[in-house]
């Protein structure tokens, strides 16, 4: 074995550029598949976890009719709790549960503004403040000032405050429908302004304490959702089987529990994205290992006499065979390797310094995704590792036909190749 292991090393130096441009190959698009995934992994983290601080937590109890009326933002169909007994105690109760760490109560409403003969549209979010504090998204995105506490304090993202032309500290006054289809007018004071860096949110959100939104609206005890959070999104399916026991234990049929993942049809299609970038991440790496192929093809060529001359002092079919596929599989290591360091130094520096997106960021915001103007790779381990088995399992592979040709020569046919 050692010995075949030396006889395939010192092979690899009989033809140095040869030698050089195969491995360059495999470096190049072991670097791709590492750069690929820390992109897919980065832009699919991003969006998603925007979409979850923002609209869906790990899971999201609403009545069944709201979800369906949602884009009305209808305030008929609410979580009032169990048999109308008011959503704290239904919040308490969810809290117990073993993977339960957050419950955001949360009321949607619409909204709008008159500013210099403009109607401004808007929807407004009321929110616990000490809930959100604790959960931290909100406050994560806060760019000055801070978060509403008391009634008529107002928290409205940074392009809304220009919209309105409005500054921290100034008075707004917006016109809403209150639950009874009544249309009021309030004023609020602005406390704090979010920046999240999307686009959508900044220019149409704002926040106001959960308690004053349900005494304009007249929603006592009660919220359009709640958001429920475990540990993390892999958790978030034995979350919503201990959730629907629970409202089935309460006689609660008429609350429905979406998954993160099931609530939007561009997050499943990310996920099959995914799943089909698995299948192109192997269909690069196989791109580049054409060029090895072609390399042992035309080694096998060049010691056609010489393969015959190992036949003839004993070597096996199968030793034969382990040298052509060792010498291709030094190359994928060496070639993943190389890879690997530089796809590693790429992937750390735009997971520091962000791509920008902006043009892309614009154009999901007319199909109405939430998608960040800046993506930030994901550099981990996990992707160096994979990618660099990645390339030398699918390289060796891709040489066990060559190989397999050289070790299945004739013996005297190869001989006599020297004649000719």
């Amino acid at each position: 074995m050692i010995y075949l292991f030396k006889v395939a090393w010192r092979n690899l130096s009989r033809n140095k550029v040869r030698t050089f441009v195969s491995v360059l190959a495999i470096t190049a698009v072991v670097m791709i598949v590492i750069f690929a995934r820390g992109l897919m992994l980065g832009f699919t983290e991003s969006n998603f976890q925007t979409y979850i601080d923002n609209n869906y937590g790990h899971l999201r109890i609403t009545d069944r009719e709201y979800e369906i009326r949602e884009t009305l933002l209808p305030l008929d169909y609410t979580v009032d709790g169990f048999a109308g007994e008011g959503k704290s105690e239904m919040i308490t109760e969810i809290k117990s549960l073993d993977r339960v760490e957050h419950v955001l109560p949360r009321i949607r409403f619409g909204a709008m503004a008159s500013i210099d003969d403009s109607l401004i549209r808007m929807v407004g979010v009321g929110i616990d403040s000490a809930a959100e504090n604790d959960y931290g998204a909100l406050k994560a995105d806060l760019k000055r000032g801070r978060m509403p506490e008391r009634e008529n304090e107002i928290y409205l993202g940074s392009g809304l405050l220009q919209r309105l032309n409005a500054e921290l500290g100034d008075r707004v006054t917006f016109s809403f429908a209150d639950a009874y289809q009544s249309l009021r007018g309030r004023s609020f004071q602005i406390v704090g302004i979010r920046e999240s860096g999307v686009t959508q949110l900044d220019d149409n959100f704002f926040y106001l304490p959960l308690s004053t939104v349900q005494d304009m609206l007249w929603m006592e005890d009660e919220a359009t959702e709640l958001l429920v959070f475990a540990a993390d999104t892999g958790e978030a399916a034995a979350l919503q089987t201990e959730i629907n026991e629970l409202l089935r234990e309460r006689n609660a049929d008429n609350y429905s529990t979406v998954l993160w993942n099931k609530a939007d049809p561009l997050i499943e299609m990310y996920n099959e994205v995914g799943n089909l970038m698995n299948l192109v991440y192997v269909l690069f790496i196989l791109l580049g290992s054409i060029v090895v192929i072609s390399s042992l093809n035309m080694i096998i060529r060049e010691r056609t006499s010489e393969i015959g001359m190992m036949a003839a002092l004993g070597l096996k079919e199968k030793e034969i065979m382990k040298i052509f596929v060792y010498e291709g599989a030094f190359m994928g290591v060496l070639g993943s390797l190389m890879g690997v360091i530089g796809g590693g130094i790429i992937t750390f520096y735009y997971s520091l310094e962000g791509i920008q997106v902006e043009v892309f960021a614009e154009l999901m915001e007319e199909l109405d995704v939430l998608v960040e103007p800046v993506f930030y790779l994901i550099f981990n381990f996990e992707n160096l590792i994979l990618s660099f088995v990645l390339g030398v399992v699918v390289v060796t592979l891709a040489c066990l036909f060559p190989a397999y040709k050289a070790a299945k020569m004739d013996p005297v046919d190869a001989l006599h190749y020297i004649d000719d």
